[in-house]
């Protein structure tokens, strides 16, 4: 099946064995059934227009809330290996996945302009989005309470 990262009650969040790359690609699966309901990434590094985590739920598991259950565990468990902030770049009319990003603890960051060449903008059709960060509160080396 491959590395499990975590778990809650409803969903774990699987490396599938094939992943190489980049980032950490998680299959968010399901616990009851073992279907894939959809993936959540995190990249090593910021993109100063996209950022370091995106995620997608299959339609047909859509309005489940599978994407905040993931955004939520995928923090509370790189927050224990990384010490980077998580950014989430949405297009403006995204309102699920803004409610998403929200629902899991994200605040607004700041909007960003996307260039053409990025595949977000669709051909330029779209200008800008907003950008969101979930604060890692865990304590960076050299803050001691």
């Amino acid at each position: 099946m491959g590395y499990m990262l975590a778990k809650d009650e409803e969903i774990s969040l699987v490396i599938p064995e094939w992943h190489e790359d980049e980032e950490d690609y998680f299959e968010i699966i399901l616990n009851e059934t073992l279907d894939s309901v959809g993936y959540i990434k995190y990249y090593y590094f910021v993109d100063p227009v996209t950022g370091n985590i995106s995620y997608r739920i299959y339609e047909e598991y859509r309005g489940k809330n599978y994407a905040k259950k993931a955004l939520k565990l995928l923090a509370r468990n790189i927050f224990k290996l990384d010490d980077e902030d998580l950014y989430i770049s949405i297009l403006p009319n995204n309102i699920a996945s803004i409610n998403t990003a929200i629902g899991a603890g994200a605040t607004f960051y700041q909007e960003v302009e996307i260039p053409k060449s990025y595949i977000i903008s669709e051909h330029g059709k779209y200008k800008y989005a907003n950008m969101y960060i979930i604060k890692n509160t865990k304590e960076k080396e050299g803050n001691i309470k």
